[in-house]
C-alpha cells in the first residue's frame, strides 16, 4: 500500500474464518486495512484428483483414499478460482467482500470415484479410512506427523458435512457458472492413463 497499490486478493480456504488460522489472520487484516480487497474461499480442488494427492492412487491402484466417509464435497476446477481472481483484479467495482467458491454440484468420494471410473473405463473406488489410518497412511507417505494429522482432521471436518453445499460465487464474480466435475473429468482424462 506504500508503494501504490490499491487493490488485494487473497486466496484463502473456504474453512477458514475472518481472524482464524493462517489465511484467516490476513482476511482479517486486509478487511480493515486495504483499499479495495476480495478474498477468494474455494472449496476443494477438483485437481487433487488430476494433479494433488489422488493422482498417484488412481493411476497406480484405481484408489481414493479418505477419512471423509459419505460426506459431501462442493469440488472447484482451479481454472474457476483463476478466472475469478482475474475478474476480482480487473473489476470496475471492487468487491470488497469475501466470496466462497465451489463447483456446481456437491459430490462425495464415492460420486467422484464412479465419475472417474465410468470415464476411464476401469474401476475405481474410494476407500474410506477412519483417522488413525489416514494419519498413518499420510506419515508412511513422507508427510510430518503433525501436518497429517491436520489434513485428517480437514477430512474429519467434510465427514462431518463442513462442506456439503454450493455456492453461486464463481457466477456472481464472473458472469459464468462454475464447471461441472464431469466435464473437468473429461478434460484431464489422460492423466489417469
Amino acid at each position: 500500500m506504500a508503494r501504490g497499490v490499491r487493490r488485494f486478493v487473497l486466496l484463502s480456504s473456504s474453512l477458514l474464518e475472518p481472524g482464524g488460522p493462517m489465511m484467516g489472520e490476513v482476511h482479517e487484516w486486509l478487511a480493515k486495512s486495504a483499499p479495495d480487497w476480495a478474498v477468494l474461499r474455494p472449496s476443494w480442488f477438483m485437481q487433487n484428483f488430476s494433479e494433488g494427492p489422488h493422482a498417484g492412487t488412481i493411476w497406480e491402484e484405481g484408489a481414493i483414499y479418505t477419512a471423509t466417509g459419505a460426506g459431501r464435497v462442493g469440488f472447484i476446477d482451479a481454472e474457476d478460482i483463476a478466472a475469478t481472481a482475474a475478474a476480482c483484479l480487473t473489476a470496475a467495482t471492487p468487491l470488497n467482500s469475501d466470496v466462497v467458491l465451489t463447483g456446481p454440484e456437491a459430490l462425495s468420494y464415492d460420486d467422484a470415484a464412479a465419475i472417474i471410473a465410468a470415464a476411464l473405463g476401469r474401476p475405481v473406488h474410494h476407500v474410506s479410512l477412519d483417522p488413525a489410518s489416514l494419519t498413518a497412511r499420510l506419515v508412511l507417505q513422507g508427510l510430518p506427523a503433525n501436518y497429517a494429522e491436520t489434513l485428517t482432521a480437514l477430512d474429519a471436518h467434510i465427514a462431518a458435512g463442513a462442506e456439503d453445499c454450493t455456492t453461486s460465487g464463481v457466477e456472481q464474480v464472473t458472469g459464468r457458472r462454475p464447471t461441472p466435475f464431469r466435464a473437468f473429468v473429461q478434460r484431464v482424462l489422460e492423466r489417469w492413463k
